[in-house]
């Protein structure tokens, strides 16, 4: 049941428009927000949005068709982490860190503005976001659905990519910290309980932990043994990989006492 315009609260209206000024169509947005077609064009025209003016955006739709590449692999596994593709084919990335959403666009050959997200008392987020049923079909083939924490889908590509999947699912949900006042420290990454077991298996090593909060696990290593081995494995090619969380690995493991 789609709301109409009568039924809408405030909150509503501040829905609509944030979710076309982010970058969503407006063929999308009844689907997204559960709101007739009629509400959102006279939401947006009170608000003096013309929507006529947006820029038309090309991209290389068949990108993600196969995964034969180390950087579609990092992609893919940054996409899985902190992507959102949706049922009606809208598809959006977001993160704090530029390059990341410079990086995904460069490679979707995608012509359409990067736009900067301004949370109140958070970093800048830096976004893309378009409509396109091939893609989403793609990257829904790999389980990146929505409600995929819940989902208990999975994906792992095979050993080739595998390193540079988990390079970039680690840089979009994944931690390294140092312990204070002594050596070593942890290295994790955040998914479902699905992921985080299968992820343990698929590298041999590290446990899983459940969240205090019972939606999401943590796949966690501690030893210098592990935390050297996942840098060996993610870190094979220096054009991929956020250079602040890999400098945290290398800090971890130079704490370590010799002996």
């Amino acid at each position: 049941m789609y709301l109409d315009y009568r039924q809408l609260k405030s909150e509503h209206k501040e829905q609509i428009i944030s979710a076309f000024n982010q970058g969503m169509e407006c063929r999308d947005i009844p689907n997204y927000l559960g709101v007739s077609e009629r509400a959102v064009s006279r939401v947006l025209k009170e608000a003096n949005i013309n929507t006529k003016r947006r820029n038309r955006y090309t991209l290389n739709e068949s990108y993600f068709d196969v995964i034969d590449s180390q950087a579609k692999a990092y992609l893919l596994g940054l996409i899985a982490a902190d992507g959102c593709v949706t049922q009606t084919n809208y598809v959006a990335f977001e993160s704090i860190d530029k390059e990341l959403t410079e990086m995904l666009s460069i490679e979707l050959q995608y012509s359409g503005e990067i736009r900067v997200i301004q949370p109140q008392n958070y970093a800048p987020h830096y976004r893309i976001n378009f409509s396109s049923e091939k893609l989403a079909s793609s990257l829904q083939s790999y389980g990146i659905i929505t409600g995929r924490t819940f989902s208990e889908v999975t994906y792992f590509p095979n050993l080739k990519y595998l390193g540079s999947y988990v390079l970039g699912y680690f840089d979009g949900d994944g931690c390294a910290y140092a312990n204070k006042g002594r050596s070593g420290g942890l290295v994790c990454i955040v998914g479902s309980f699905e992921f985080a077991r299968e992820l343990a298996m698929h590298l041999g090593m590290g446990s899983v932990q459940e969240h205090q909060l019972k939606k999401v696990y943590y796949w966690r290593i501690f030893s210098r043994k592990n935390i050297q081995a996942f840098y060996d494995f993610v870190y094979q090619y220096p054009s991929l990989g956020l250079q602040r969380k890999k400098t945290k690995i290398e800090a971890i493991l130079r704490s370590y006492k010799h002996g």
